[in-house]
């Protein structure tokens, strides 16, 4: 007795059955394809891409600069769901956020000298070159 004779044969109607499946879950990507690859779609996940990455470096540089708030530790990538369709763009991020404390007063005080050296350094340059 050879394998194929033990297996189980499919009946023309579950054959039917399993290609009708088939045709649905297609049919069903192609529609999520479409309603993805529509410009206006694509355009406004662009426009929310850009919002988030926009927010989150504002948040950044305010922690950096009052010395509170959250600062990123750590982000990567979510790898989607196998058979799922993933348009350029569409990544999931996952950030990790840590409180931090408030600076110190060196620290500060660092920042405050290096911006008045550089604010003189402009304000000489500029004044230089109106006298050229």
């Amino acid at each position: 007795m050879t394998g194929r004779e033990t297996e189980p044969r499919q009946t023309p109607d579950q054959v039917q059955g399993e290609i009708d499946r088939e045709q649905r879950r297609l049919a069903e990507t192609l529609d999520k394809l479409s309603v993805a690859a529509r410009p206006s779609n694509i355009a406004r996940r662009q426009i929310d891409r850009a919002r988030r990455n926009g927010s989150r470096l504002v948040d950044e540089a305010r922690a950096l600069v009052l010395g509170g708030g959250a600062v990123r530790v750590e982000s990567h990538l979510v790898e989607p769901e196998e058979g799922s369709i993933v348009l350029k763009g569409d990544e999931k991020v996952v950030t990790t956020y840590q409180t931090r404390g408030q600076l110190p007063p060196e620290t500060i005080i660092l920042a405050v000298g290096v911006g008045a050296v550089v604010t003189v350094g402009v304000v000489a340059w500029v004044v230089r070159r109106k006298k050229k």
